[in-house]
C-alpha cells in the first residue's frame, strides 16, 4: 500500500471522526482507534522488507547478527510503544499514554544494557 493511500485513508477517517464527535461523541474515539489499528495493519507487510534489508546490510558490513537483532528489537519496541501511546491519546487517556511511553523507555534501556556493557568492555580493553 502506498503512502498516498495510507494518508488518504487517515485523513478520511479523521474527517469522519470529526463529524462523529458532533453527532455521537462516544463513538468518535472508537472510530479513531479502529482507524489507527487499520493504518498500522496496512504497513505491517513492509516490516518484512525492512527486516530483510537490515539483515542484508549487516551481512555486507560484517556486523554480528546479535547486534542487528538488538537494533531491530529497539526499533520494534519504539514503534509499538509509540503506537500504543497514540492509541491511548485517541481514547483521551493522556495519563496512560505517558506511562506507556515511560515503560517503553525503560524497556529500551534494559535492551541496550548488554550492548553498552560489551562496548565498555571493548573500550577498556583498548586502554590496557
Amino acid at each position: 500500500m502506498s503512502a498516498l493511500q495510507i494518508a488518504g485513508f487517515a485523513v478520511c477517517a479523521a474527517a469522519l471522526a470529526l463529524v462523529m464527535r458532533r453527532l455521537r461523541p462516544e463513538a468518535a474515539p472508537v472510530l479513531a482507534i479502529a482507524a489507527g489499528a487499520l493504518t498500522a495493519m496496512m504497513v505491517l507487510p513492509r516490516l518484512g522488507e525492512i527486516i530483510d534489508g537490515v539483515v542484508a546490510l549487516s551481512a555486507e558490513g560484517g556486523v554480528q547478527e546479535a547486534y542487528m537483532g538488538q537494533l531491530l528489537k529497539v526499533g520494534g519496541i519504539s514503534l509499538l510503544m509509540e503506537f500504543a501511546a497514540q492509541t491511548c491519546r485517541d481514547a483521551n487517556e493522556d495519563g496512560l499514554a505517558l506511562k506507556v511511553e515511560m515503560a517503553g523507555r525503560v524497556m529500551l534501556i534494559a535492551l541496550a544494557l548488554p550492548v553498552m556493557r560489551t562496548l565498555l568492555s571493548q573500550i577498556l580493553s583498548l586502554s590496557r
